[in-house]
């Protein structure tokens, strides 16, 4: 099949004081412009030089929209890029999104291939945390195999995600709004699961993110898991938040001795430093 064939792609990355990470998440998506469409960047009221780079990027390239978005908030900023998309399918990731060689055409190929799924999640690990199988596997058992086992929900990882456009349009305005404090990938996925879609993973999808998650401040990452169970609740499963609110708590106790431990290790070098801290908490708001 020609490439012209398969289902037209964008892809919209919320941005909000990413001056350090957005020009390595544009270089590697221009590098597979002929499988990309519009590459949409809204900015949510950036205080660094995020705006200035942006600029920059759009006039050189006709593929990259950049867009602003003055409500704060990831789902403000993410509705705002989605309602400019225009290709069949809607990729969003995060600006720390590190895509693969061939992650676009791959994504294509797979909804072609799959007439059925409306929406997935592509392979993600993290590139800058070290033991990186034991925090990978960590990861995909509180981000899928605890939602699959244990709530029997499929949830989308909102750095490596894509959903067809008409689905999006089925659902959107049934998503909770930010001041109801959820996860907005997994409100998605429970608002597709509502309407009886089918949400897979897609391992040709491959991406990498910063485990800067990880290395916030334990308190602000218990404040921001504590929307797990509380997207469940909002989107009408309460069965299933008391469910993942257990999960949860171990959640928040695995990554605090993690934090802790990642304040001797730099993300830069890959090295630990045991005599002195190498880094501090991540303090910044992120999505």
């Amino acid at each position: 099949m020609s490439i012209q064939a398969l289902p037209t792609l964008d892809v919209v990355i919320p941005c909000y004081n990413e001056e350090a990470e957005l020009r390595g998440c544009l270089d590697l998506l221009l590098k597979q412009a002929p499988n990309i469409e519009h590459i949409i960047v809204v900015d949510n009221n950036s205080t660094d030089t995020s705006g200035e780079i942006l600029a920059e990027y759009a006039a050189k390239s006709p593929k990259i929209v950049a867009l602003h978005e003055v409500q704060q908030g990831v789902e403000y900023a993410r509705n705002t890029g989605f309602a400019r998309a225009s290709a069949e399918i809607i990729a969003r990731i995060d600006v720390d999104t590190r895509v693969s060689s061939g992650w676009a055409l791959a994504l294509r190929e797979y909804y072609q291939s799959h007439p059925d799924i409306v929406a997935g999640t592509g392979a993600t690990e993290y590139h800058d945390l070290p033991f990186r199988r034991i925090a990978n596997a960590m990861t995909w058992f509180f981000m899928t195999v605890s939602n699959e086992m244990i709530a029997g929900s499929v949830n989308m990882y909102g750095a490596n995600m894509s959903i067809r456009r008409e689905a999006w349009k089925s659902i959107v305005t049934s998503l909770p709004t930010k001041n109801t404090q959820v996860m907005e990938d997994l409100s998605i996925s429970l608002a597709l699961e509502k309407t009886g879609s089918k949400i897979a993973y897609i391992p040709t999808a491959k991406a990498e993110v910063s485990g800067r998650r990880i290395r916030t401040a334990p308190r602000q990452f218990a404040r921001y898991n504590a929307q797990w169970p509380n997207t469940y609740a909002v989107m009408g499963y309460p069965r299933k938040a008391r469910l993942v609110k257990l999960v949860s708590y171990l959640g928040n106790g695995l990554q605090a001795v993690c934090a802790v431990g990642l304040q001797y290790h730099d993300p830069k070098t890959g090295h630990f430093s045991f005599r002195k801290k190498a880094t501090s908490f991540e303090t910044r708001r992120l999505p």
